[in-house]
């Protein structure tokens, strides 16, 4: 069980309540919470079924890298002959076995709130289901509230639990120039690319639509093609512009390749053919120190400007691109990604941590730190497994975190050359 909501004053939810009861009723909108949900970032699970007309039977289970099932909790709502619903719990190791239930006590067509005030731990539980696809879940009580964001899976992916196994990892080597190997699953490393071609300063990398490697390098003035498989240099593969000090790149879910280049008077965001490397346009005009691409649902572009101490987007349709963040909010972001719910993630070099931001009308307001700890954070990538890994350029190492909650794992890499490490992404052999 499961993630935070909002807690809204009593004498607020009833007004709410009174004004905008739901289309349906709560048991209708239950059903919606049939299916298997995995957690973010681990291999665990929560599973609904219909049972009968009146019964929802689930279980929380986890799957060990083997495969094997290990129940956590067995779970059941019911609707009782007098309409009221009830959410049961049966924890194997706790309260010696025994059932606890959760009368509902308020809902909408998409959350669900079941409160037992005897209990000590839970008290509360909260679903919410956003767009059929994500299911936060908290519980909370005589403790700290506990969080959970589940999304929804098919059968197929319950059987196969997320793994490193079968992948290497690239690490761009700031202070020695190269490209590192390891085994993603072990960390041993597989020897260096790119020391001729690259010549120093190696920034970032990315895994293009064709599964080759490319590198951004502030010397070179094109990005640059390996093959992952055998490190062979494959030649410059950005043609039609000449690139001054390149430091990030990302394909697009357009189809193209963007690159952002960092000259002073120049910096601003291009466009290439993902295919041919062909110069398409510049998307952007001049920024001031553009590092990190994102584009959201809409297919908005997002840039983290470093040297502004902004992000900046571009509508994909029209419209007047703008500074987004709060003014003061960033100090130096570098790289940006989106949450499933909408929320932004920053990464702050100078401020050595993660910043989550929340839409809030045309831009975003800062909701909060999300982690912190590093000495200087810049390149970070979503693992096949599901975690958060971050390159500590001033420490020399990779970190572990959860990609919902950012709490650190602890260190995933260090040591084995990694020099000034800026840079990475993962590759299946």
């Amino acid at each position: 069980m499961k993630t935070m909501t909002v807690r809204i004053p009593a004498f607020l939810l009833v007004a709410l309540f009174a004004l905008s009861l739901p289309a349906q009723g709560p048991w209708e909108g239950l059903q919606q919470l049939t299916g298997t949900w995995k957690r973010t970032g681990k291999s665990s699970f929560e599973q609904w079924t219909k049972a009968s007309p009146d019964t929802l039977l689930g279980e929380g289970f986890s799957l060990a890298t083997n495969g094997e099932k290990k129940i956590r909790e067995y779970l059941r709502l019911v609707r009782q002959a007098d309409g009221a619903i009830v959410y049961q719990a049966i924890v194997p190791d706790q309260n010696q076995g025994a059932t606890i239930s959760f009368p509902l006590t308020f809902f909408t067509t998409t959350s669900w709130t079941f409160e037992n005030p005897e209990h000590d731990f839970p008290k509360t539980i909260d679903y919410w289901l956003q767009e059929d696809a994500s299911l936060n879940v908290s519980v909370s009580g005589d403790g700290p509230t506990l969080i959970i964001r589940f999304n929804r899976v098919n059968e197929e992916q319950t059987k196969i639990p997320a793994t490193l196994k079968g992948y290497d990892l690239f690490v761009s080597n700031r202070s020695t120039g190269t490209v590192e190997r390891f085994d993603a699953f072990t960390g041993q490393p597989k020897g260096s690319i790119g020391k001729v071609e690259i010549g120093g300063d190696a920034q970032d990398l990315a895994i293009g639509p064709d599964g080759k490697l490319y590198v951004a390098a502030l010397p070179v003035r094109h990005i640059l093609k390996f093959d992952p498989a055998t490190g062979a240099f494959l030649g410059n593969f950005t043609s039609g512009y000449e690139l001054n000090n390149p430091v990030k790149l990302t394909f697009g879910p357009d189809g193209y390749l963007y690159v952002s280049q960092w000259d002073d008077g120049s910096g601003r965001v291009l466009r290439f053919d993902a295919t041919t490397g062909r110069f398409d346009r510049d998307v952007t005009g001049t920024l001031s120190g553009p590092m990190g691409h994102a584009w959201d649902k809409a297919g908005n572009l997002y840039v983290a400007c470093k040297k502004s101490r902004e992000v900046w987007k571009f509508p994909a349709v029209g419209g007047q691109s703008s500074a987004v963040s709060p003014p003061g909010s960033l100090r130096g972001p570098s790289a940006l990604w989106f949450e499933p719910n909408g929320n932004l993630l920053v990464t702050d070099l100078d401020h050595a941590s993660i910043k989550r931001f929340r839409p809030e009308g045309g831009a975003f307001a800062y909701d909060g730190p999300f982690a912190d700890g590093f000495g200087w954070l810049e390149g970070i990538a979503l693992g096949p497994d599901g975690f958060l890994y971050g390159c500590d350029t001033r420490m020399n190492l990779i970190k572990k975190l959860e990609a919902d909650s950012g709490t650190s794992i602890g260190v995933y890499l260090e040591g084995s050359g990694l020099q000034a490490p800026n840079g990475l992404v993962f590759w299946k052999r």
